[in-house]
């Protein structure tokens, strides 16, 4: 049985179902300790009202005066140091007995009663037992039933989340005060480990908190806004939230442990949590902005490559930017790099004609050379917003021999909608991994309204927010994944909860930051593990241990649990421990060719009512006719992508002047305009004129 949950992103943690309670403690203790049903019935209507209760079995007189927690807050868990003091108002000595709702996944660690030792009052620290002997000890104890005040407690198991706390005496007119441990996980999520609690005490005393770190330079928050450690605060509303933002760092954080249960199983923990920011932008950077102007990318993704590039340049504050827009040719829109304010502000009033011809390869040649010419040492971009569609004489290979310079390249196959990026696995990302980059699917919004989304989307193309391809394994368990997903975004978290039949030695999680490989591993730590052999009891994993398995658990992680509790001593009356046991989808593609695209589907040209060769050979013969006098007759190779001339790799014909002829025809195979009836997403024609 396993829990594997990542992380929320909501503010809130979601709130889990309550799990189905572990045994009770016996019938045996639970007479020894709670002196009868009229008890019992007090411990059920406390859990019932979801407040703690405080009262004496001989007085009414038994009054709760100070609820203090000491809250301490560590990266996955919190700790909180509990301190209760009560005064017996009444004539004669009693016994104060808290049933004590804790919040939800908290679990006992701790238990100390203040005494008298010399006529000074000291701390007395409990032992952790077997739960029906620590119940015999502590009726056994002097103060119990005797005279001598040597401050006697038990804190033990009721029941999920209800712990039952006894002390004595509490002598007539005289104060007396305990203090217990509980531990809690936390819920990582937006960079900051939450801690929700709901209203601490009794119905009349809400506990008084006072908040520190466990880790310097960690940040705390109560319900969103900065505290200070020391922080002191009422903990009376229905739900507050605690939060740690851990020291700024680039690194992944986290903790693994397998723990031994006595029974050939093991529990194993895992916490991965992902740094609020997983990389920084590039600094001083000199970057080269290439815009599709061909026909085939229609207007309106035109418009959203325009407003892509300018959210994009928004977080390049500093660097240098020079613009190009490619068809057939490559155009520089300011002939030198200047400010990234600059260049986005030109791209809002930049309109793009469209023309044929989708020369990406002279558009990365030409970015390349520019950023080439720049100062070493500076990160060097290139961002290409096209559709991907050109001829098939351009290959991958011959993309990836173009670029040299070093930089990092983005290609994003834009298109207009409501702003989003994905991978995307078309032939040309294996040349644009190798600078570190990736091709994307983009989806982008000219709309005002729209800014905002458009500005957090395009973060993306300047650093990366997240690991992709993620992978969590467990070696040696046969599972091949642990089933986190796809992907692991900063400031989100994961974690894990599993019992296994046998030894973890390490968990490992691989992926990309980009294109660069991401592996972290994960040893075995000690102290992760005692925490865990503790918190499970608070964990919906409790009612699939045996009792064996619950004591060895409570015992190394020093927690309460249906098989222990603690129970502070008198003087010269320790207590003997019992023992109890030891221990994206892809679409990969074979095609070569980069003209392929990504494709808008429709009917094929050869299952069209319109003639694709018969409007091509008017069109040419129509050209050839204005052409200068000389050859009869000539071959034309032309290929399209939708309704764009996309290439036209041969113009042959023989005869006096036909090199004059050849250029002709060949611009006016360029400059046809092809009606909408051309759908296809690449398609060649061989078309032959004469006159």
């Amino acid at each position: 049985m396993s829990t594997v949950r990542p992380r929320p992103r909501s503010r809130r943690p979601a709130v889990r179902p309550a799990p189905a309670a572990a045994p009770a403690a016996s019938p045996r203790l639970a007479g020894a300790v709670l002196a009868g049903a009229a008890l019992l019935l007090a411990a059920a209507g406390a859990r019932a009202g979801g407040r703690d209760s405080v009262e004496g079995t001989e007085t009414n007189a038994l009054v709760e005066k100070e609820h203090r927690i000491a809250l301490r807050l560590d990266r996955g868990h919190a700790e909180l140091v509990v301190q209760r003091t009560i005064h017996n108002g009444g004539p004669r000595r009693d016994q104060a007995l808290f049933l004590l709702n804790v919040p939800q996944g908290a679990v006992a660690t701790g238990l100390a009663s203040l005494g008298l030792k010399g006529g000074r009052p000291f701390w007395r620290r409990a032992d952790l037992m077997e739960a029906e002997a620590a119940a015999i000890r502590y009726m056994e104890l002097p103060g119990v039933e005797g005279s001598s005040p040597t401050g006697a407690a038990l804190l033990s198991w009721r029941s999920h989340g209800f712990l039952a706390l006894q002390a004595s005496p509490c002598p007539p007119g005289q104060p007396r005060t305990v203090e217990y441990t509980l531990r809690m996980p936390t819920a990582y999520f937006e960079g900051r480990h939450h801690l929700t609690l709901p209203r601490v005490g009794t119905e009349t005393l809400a506990a008084t908190v006072v908040v520190s770190a466990a880790r310097p330079g960690d940040r705390l928050f109560l319900d969103g806004k900065p505290i200070s450690p020391g922080a002191t605060f009422r903990l009376a509303q229905d739900e507050t939230d605690l939060a740690l933002a851990p020291r700024p760092s680039l690194a992944l954080d986290g903790a693994f442990s397998s723990s031994p249960l006595g029974s050939g199983r093991e529990l194993v923990a895992l916490r991965i949590d992902a740094p609020l920011r997983l990389s920084e932008p590039p600094r001083d950077a000199r970057v080269v902005v290439l815009l599709d102007a061909s026909r085939s990318l229609p207007e309106r993704d035109g418009a959203a490559a325009l407003a892509a590039a300018r959210a994009y340049l928004s977080h390049l504050d500093g660097s240098l930017v020079e613009v190009l827009t490619f068809d057939r040719e490559v155009r520089p829109r300011h002939g030198r790099f200047v400010p990234a304010a600059r260049a986005a502000a030109d791209l809002g009033t930049l309109v793009l004609p469209r023309r044929n011809g989708s020369r990406l390869d002279d558009a990365l040649a030409r970015a390349d050379a520019l950023l080439a010419a720049t100062p070493a040492g500076l990160p060097r971009r290139i961002l290409a917003l096209t559709d991907l569609r050109t001829r098939s004489a351009l290959t991958p290979r011959r993309l990836g021999a173009i670029l040299k310079s070093g930089a990092l390249v983005h290609v994003g196959v834009i298109g207009e909608g409501a702003p989003g990026l994905t991978r995307n696995e078309h032939p040309v990302a294996a040349p644009v991994r190798a600078t570190g980059g990736l091709v994307w699917t983009a989806r982008a919004s000219a709309r005002p309204g729209d800014a905002g989304a458009m500005r957090r989307v395009y973060e993306e193309w300047v650093r990366p927010l997240r690991i992709d391809r993620l992978d969590v394994r467990l070696p040696g368990t046969g599972l091949s994944k642990v089933g986190f997903g796809e992907q692991l975004t900063e400031g989100d978290g994961l974690a894990l909860l599993r019992l296994h039949g046998g030894r973890v030695a390490r968990a490992e999680l691989t992926g990309e930051l980009w294109a660069r490989p991401v592996r972290r591993v994960f040893a075995p730590d000690p102290a992760h593990a005692r925490l865990w052999s503790a918190l499970v009891f608070g964990s919906e994993l409790l009612e699939s241990l045996t009792e064996r398995e619950m004591a060895v658990l409570a015992f190394r992680g020093g927690a309460v649990s249906p098989v222990t509790s603690y129970v502070a001593s008198a003087p010269g009356k320790r207590p003997r421990t019992v023992s109890l046991g030891g221990g994206t989808g892809r679409g990969a593609s074979s095609h070569e060719g980069l003209g392929r695209g990504l494709g808008h589907g429709g009917p094929t040209g050869s299952g069209s009512a319109f003639d694709h060769r018969a409007y091509l050979r008017a069109a040419l013969q129509k050209a050839f006719g204005g052409c200068p006098a000389g050859p009869r007759s000539a071959r034309v190779t032309l290929e399209t992508t939708v309704d764009e001339v996309v290439d036209v790799p041969a113009v042959r014909l023989a005869g006096r002047h036909a090199a004059a002829v050849r250029r002709c025809l060949g611009e006016a195979a360029w400059s046809l305009v092809l009606p909408g009836e051309f759908i296809e997403q690449l398609a060649s024609y061989e078309i032959e004129i004469s006159r």
